[in-house]
Formats: structure tokens, C-alpha cells, sequence
């Protein structure tokens, strides 16, 4: 009985490793987003702020250009502010890739931003994956958080 146990709880403390947030789960291009249908569903909501039914992904478009510089100095910043490192910057893939290690009730954080830069407006794009325990994690949008700091950078 006591075999049994240990391997039951053995078992269940493993399963927060079976799903880890890795670079290689999300693309390294912009061009997979389809921004034209997020664009859709941002002005059916009408709302200043929209998320996926998912809770990992934020979606915001500005009616005006954004200066690349600035908006991939906005990304790296606001991905600084909750406590990413940059992995992956390609401004030919209009993609950035930030990483987090072990925080409060989680393994890893792994959060890309991908824009879109277009004459009469910016959409940018973010996805969060997170490798945790059984417990699930808090209840937020890590993407939304990290978004929304780098939509009021760039107003």
C-alpha cells in the first residue's frame, strides 16, 4: 500500500514537468499570425481591451504607425517589467520572444509578441505559455498584463 502511494503522489508531482513551455512551441514568424481576423474581432467587440476566449493571449491594434524602434524598445521593456529576458528578437520576422524562469507557483513563462506594422495602423499580438505545477497557477492573463504595458508605452 505504501509502493502504491508513493507512486500515486510520485506521479502526480511529475505532471507539472509533461507540459513545458519551450521556444520551439511558438513560431518564430509573425507571418503564421492572422492579424486581418484578429483585427475582425477586435472592432466586433468594441472594447479598448480584447482577449481570447484562452487566457494566455492579448491582442491590441493602434490606429496610427508605430516607429519599429520604438514599439521593439516598448516590447523589450515591457517584457522587463515582469521579469522576462529577450530570447528572440527578429525584426525581419516582426517577432519577440521573452522568457521567464521559476516564479510563485510556476516552472517557466514563455511570452511572444508579434506585430504587424501597416501605413494607417499597428497590431500586435501576444501568447503565453506557462509550464506549472497541479495546482494551475494563478488566475490571470500574463500576455494581457504584459500587453496592455506596452500599448500605453506606445501611445
Amino acid at each position: 500500500m505504501k509502493n502504491f502511494l508513493t507512486t500515486i503522489l510520485a506521479s502526480i508531482l511529475l505532471t507539472g514537468c509533461i507540459n513545458v513551455a519551450k521556444i520551439s512551441d511558438f513560431s518564430l514568424t509573425s507571418s503564421s499570425i492572422n492579424f486581418d481576423n484578429l483585427s475582425k474581432e477586435f472592432k466586433q467587440t468594441k472594447t479598448p481591451f480584447w482577449t481570447l476566449k484562452t487566457s494566455n493571449e492579448y491582442y491590441f491594434e493602434k490606429e496610427t504607425n508605430t516607429d519599429e524602434t520604438q514599439l521593439i524598445e516598448a516590447i523589450r521593456n515591457g517584457l522587463h517589467s515582469y521579469y522576462y529576458a529577450v530570447a528572440v528578437i527578429s525584426t525581419e520576422n516582426k517577432c519577440v520572444i521573452g522568457k521567464r524562469g521559476m516564479m510563485a507557483n510556476e516552472w517557466s513563462s514563455i511570452t511572444a509578441v508579434y506585430y504587424k506594422i501597416s501605413q494607417n495602423k499597428t497590431q500586435v499580438y501576444l501568447n503565453t505559455k506557462i509550464t506549472q505545477d497541479i495546482t494551475g497557477g494563478w488566475r490571470e492573463n500574463r500576455a494581457m498584463k504584459v500587453g496592455q504595458w506596452i500599448e500605453q508605452t506606445i501611445k
